[in-house]
């Protein structure tokens, strides 16, 4: 379906980054359940990229303030994946979804989303910390490890990627400015 905006469906991609922010800096997060890219997809499909600095700040913002303060880490290069990653998920949401909605195209985005982000975050996990040896077995190693966080956040983003999107395009039915525009047309 043709992906189209009115006024009143401006506000809820910035709802969804502000609910995931707040979600991440308040509820303990079991083990990658929180659909961040969801919401930064969303909000590249249906924002134009002028707006991006809001999110990806306000995302970016949240993990400086969780590893430094939170969780007592230093920040190091591995988080430049993630700050890349956000940028990217929303630039694949604007090109793939941008103009064009289906069930196909969501789920395609959403699982490119979290598949790429598995397999770069943990390489740069691997190659920034001293938690695994440097050898293949090391690096095979990582993988396995971020597994049971990839289950759940595969499940999370492709289950709440069709939920947001399916709640914006069907739920501008019931939104009054939409109903106003129909009725005095």
């Amino acid at each position: 379906m043709k992906w189209t905006q009115n006024r009143n469906s401006i506000l809820w991609p910035y709802l969804l980054i502000l609910v995931a922010a707040v979600l991440r800096l308040t509820v303990s997060q079991p083990f990658n359940s929180i659909p961040v890219f969801s919401c930064i997809l969303f909000f590249g499909a249906s924002r134009p990229k002028r707006e991006f600095p809001i999110p990806f700040l306000a995302l970016v913002g949240t993990d400086i303030f969780l590893t430094t303060h939170r969780y007592g880490f230093a920040l190091s290069s591995d988080h430049a994946v993630t700050w890349i990653w956000y940028l990217a998920v929303m630039l694949l949401g604007a090109a793939v979804l941008g103009t064009f909605v289906s069930i196909p195209r969501v789920m395609g985005a959403s699982l490119l989303a979290s598949v790429s982000f598995f397999l770069a975050s943990n390489l740069a996990v691997w190659t920034a910390w001293g938690m695994y040896p440097k050898t293949w077995s090391g690096l095979w190693t990582c993988y396995i490890a971020a597994l049971p966080f990839f289950c759940n956040s595969i499940v999370s983003e492709t289950v709440f990627s069709l939920l947001i999107f399916a709640v914006a395009q069907y739920g501008k039915a019931f939104m009054p400015a939409k109903q106003m525009q129909s009725t005095c047309s």
